[in-house]
């Protein structure tokens, strides 16, 4: 028996050092690609209509795989917080063991004074088949208190899990709301510039001609070629952006990127303002911004590290008790307990305390010093989002001026009688320079919209209920549109307001910045402070009200 327990030993250390990596076949790599792709788009809703900015917002968040990812990270630290309350519980241990022997558990024994003498003949107390069996139950005040802290620790990174989701899903719709805005460009505009290029390229031929002809001066015809390539250079830079911006918008919502969809694109672009103070937004920002909050967290894991440093440090006292049963005949009890209580520890730990308890003193600080570096951080980001949503709002109306302008100078230039080649090229030009600010206003536009992504972003605002993820997808979009709309109503200190900046939001999305930034306003310092407790759920604060 011995010798093939050996036997069996050697093989599987053989097997192990014959070992060799094994790279994964092209077949296997094919099905997982398959299953992936089945994985990635079988199971969401099919696009069978023009896609609104609402829309695109709800199907980035139930389908977008940055999401999901996030959203099982979520799932794993829950499922960690979950076990580490197991920690909390007495440690429990059975045993059961059978044992046999081929001949009896004899023996004899010999005197103090005369070892060479055997008192007694041998005799044995023990069956040759014996069961026993025995449950430890063993609790240690020590490592509960060790594992309390760790999980209120474990506690803690479930919501900062939410909070990085809360990031991630800020930044989602931060990036959906400009790559809606080019794609809507693109679908608007990409025929007419693509004409516009080819009457450009076609009117070339012709202002060479009058080049070479002397119709015009030399020096005039060639300002105008100039021109007419600038315009056809800006042009073509602009179709090649806005070729790949519905394929931009298809990855955030995850649909198929060889799936043709049309936008709903509004006729007109409007900018619908919202009051609000700088002050009001930092206050929102302090009370909601992710980083912020997530360092709040980590600030509660610093404390509740130092708890634990602190408590190892203590002797650990250690309560057992200990059913046995033991089959053998010859015992006059077969089953009996024992109980101990313990104490013990290490008397060098004492030693330790002084610097142990400076670097949790440390360790505290530090995580005051990084949330209020941060708080810095997002107070500087987000008056530079408000300044460029500004600048951003002014560029686009700019543009919208500059190209009512060109389309009026392209309709009077279109509708004179010109016969001569001279007035065509005049016409062109004008047409090119027409679509070319149409292009410009567009793109203005989207860049509104993305600096009003950002000053979102900075406040820290969630324009959704905090359980999208339970909605299918119909419940999801009618929530986001509930939830815009409650947020858009005037929150009663908004009068107080009446003479701050206005902030505009899109043709399809409503101020969601007033009553949160309202709410944070009302709070103040106090209610910063108040919403980085423990049991305040993060999402829960940009709730809408009911």
């Amino acid at each position: 028996m011995w010798l093939s327990a050996l036997l069996a030993l050697g093989a599987l250390a053989l097997g192990g050092c014959t070992l060799v990596p094994h790279p994964i076949s092209d077949a296997d790599r094919v099905a997982e690609a398959n299953g992936d792709l089945a994985e990635m788009f079988g199971h969401q809703e099919p696009l069978r209509h023009p896609l609104t900015l609402h829309e695109a917002f709800a199907r980035a968040l139930k389908y977008n795989l940055d999401g999901r990812v996030k959203l099982n990270e979520e799932a794993l630290a829950q499922d960690d917080l979950d076990l580490s309350r197991y920690d909390l519980l007495p440690k429990a241990y059975i045993n059961a063991a059978y044992t046999s022997r081929n001949n009896v558990n004899g023996s004899s024994s010999n005197l103090v004074a005369n070892p060479s003498v055997t008192s007694l003949q041998p005799s044995f107390s023990t069956d040759q088949n014996d069961g026993t069996a025995d449950l430890l139950l063993s609790w240690n005040l020590l490592d509960f208190g060790v594992s309390y802290f760790a999980a209120r620790q474990q506690a803690d990174r479930v919501l900062i899990g939410q909070e990085e989701r809360r990031k991630v899903i800020q930044t989602l719709l931060q990036d959906i709301r400009r790559a809606f805005w080019r794609a809507a460009s693109a679908q608007r505009l990409n025929r007419q510039i693509a004409d516009s290029i080819h009457d450009a390229e076609a009117a070339l031929p012709d202002a060479r001609k009058v080049e070479t002809e002397g119709l015009h001066s030399p020096v005039d015809s060639l300002r105008y070629q100039k021109a007419l390539l600038d315009l056809i250079r800006q042009l073509e830079s602009a179709q090649a952006v806005l070729a790949v911006s519905k394929t931009e918008l298809a990855q955030l919502i995850n649909l198929p990127l060889d799936q043709p969809y049309t936008l709903a694109v509004p006729q007109t672009l409007r900018i619908d303002p919202v009051r609000m103070s700088i002050r009001r937004m930092e206050d929102t920002a302090l009370l909601l911004n992710p980083d912020i909050r997530e360092l709040s967290y980590q600030k509660l894991i610093s404390v509740d590290e130092t708890h634990k440093a602190l408590l190892k440090l203590l002797p650990g006292i250690t309560f057992s008790y200990d059913p046995n049963y033991d089959s053998n005949s010859f015992l006059v009890n077969h089953y009996w307990a024992t109980s101990a209580v313990r104490i013990g520890g290490y008397l060098s730990n004492l030693l330790q305390f002084p610097v142990t308890y400076r670097r949790a003193e440390n360790a505290e600080h530090l995580a005051d010093l990084k949330r209020e570096a941060m708080s810095m951080a997002v107070l500087a980001k987000l008056h530079i989002a408000y300044q460029q949503y500004l600048d951003a709002s002014k560029a686009f109306r700019r543009a919208t001026d500059v190209s009512e302008v060109d389309q009026r100078l392209y309709e009077q230039i279109r509708n004179r009688n010109a016969t001569d080649i001279g007035g065509d090229l005049e016409r062109i030009s004008a047409k090119v320079s027409a679509e070319s600010s149409e292009l410009q206003r567009y793109q203005a536009y989207a860049e509104t919209q993305a600096a009003l992504g950002r000053l979102y972003a900075a406040l820290g605002i969630d324009p959704l209920p905090e359980d999208i993820d339970t909605l299918d997808f119909q419940g999801l979009n009618r929530a986001l549109r509930y939830a815009m709309a409650q947020r858009s109503q005037p929150s009663p200190s908004a009068s107080s307001d009446a003479a701050a900046p206005a902030i505009a939001s899109g043709a399809d999305d409503q101020a969601v910045v007033a009553s949160s930034a309202s709410a944070g306003a009302q709070a103040g310092s106090a209610q910063v402070a108040a919403a980085e407790d423990r049991g305040t759920a993060s999402s829960a604060v940009a709730k809408p009200a009911h």
